[in-house]
């Protein structure tokens, strides 16, 4: 018994504390508003964006960088949310939480309360 639950806690440390390119890549969603915006995140550091707005999409592609442990910059290329607040340099930003401690959400600008994009867990 002991053995089953230090094995079940390394397992969820492992998925809790992995916050690399690959933990983190994936297809995140936004919605609000009419708005909805799709987020496609690769490991290779690279992003396609989808907005689609009354029935207009728009898309664009660019590159997204981890910075701390769960921080993230994204290129100029990548297009502004509603609610979403730009750096200095005019950069998207924003930061991974998880939820439960395993599943990914993308904060964005203004933290903790800006555009959240939730990861899908299916395809």
């Amino acid at each position: 018994m002991p053995l089953l639950a230090i094995t079940l806690f390394l397992v969820w440390y492992n998925i809790a504390a992995n916050y690399d390119y690959r933990a983190l890549s994936g297809t995140y969603v936004f919605r609000a508003d009419g708005e909805t915006c799709l987020l496609y995140l690769r490991p290779d550091h690279t992003f396609s964006q989808e907005i689609n707005q009354s029935g207009r999409t728009q898309k664009s592609q660019g590159q997204w960088n981890r910075y701390g442990e769960s921080h993230v910059s994204f290129s100029s290329e990548f297009m502004k949310l509603p609610g979403e607040e730009l750096n200095d340099s005019g950069q998207a930003h924003g930061q991974f939480d998880k939820t439960l401690d395993i599943f990914p959400t993308l904060v964005l600008a203004p933290l903790p309360d800006g555009p959240t994009l939730r990861r899908r867990l299916f395809r």
